[in-house]
């Protein structure tokens, strides 16, 4: 079985987004780590950063009442991460068909470049106004491969 890794460095074709977030204090939990669902924020922070690097302006879509889904996330921890520490988060999309997304994104720590955190999160656009998935024009998915 591969690890979220592994897979993430086998797929090379497209470009990736970097974006950095410092570690706050109150992203500890009572071991001194940062907390586990603080990792969810940082990935989504970090994936809302590179669908405007882009050019998928979020809130153009969101007059649209087009917006992203969450459908699935698998996080894969592989070091601890600490206060003070700033993190670089690499993130690149894998549109599918239609609606669907892929986001891979891996965490690092800037202080040593140790990867703490792997991750998959498999969404969907959504058009809000009928509840139903949105259809990504040939234009859109482009932007984001």
């Amino acid at each position: 079985m591969e690890t979220l890794e592994q897979e993430a460095a086998a797929q090379t074709e497209g470009r990736s987004f970097t974006h950095y977030v410092k570690v706050r204090w109150v992203d500890l939990d009572e071991n001194g780590h940062v907390n586990n669902g603080v990792y969810q924020s940082y990935f989504d922070e970090a994936r809302r950063a590179a669908f405007e690097d882009a050019g998928m302006n979020l809130g153009e879509l969101r007059q649209k009442n087009i917006g992203p889904v969450i459908l699935k996330a698998e996080l894969e921890y592989k070091a601890e991460l600490k206060y003070p520490e700033t993190t670089r988060l690499v993130t690149r999309f894998e549109a599918k068909k239609g609606s669907r997304v892929l986001v891979i994104q891996d965490l690092y720590r800037e202080s040593d470049g140790a990867l703490v955190c792997s991750s998959k999160f498999f969404g969907l656009f959504m058009d809000l106004k009928r509840m139903r998935p949105y259809k990504v024009s040939e234009e859109e998915a482009a932007k984001l491969s």
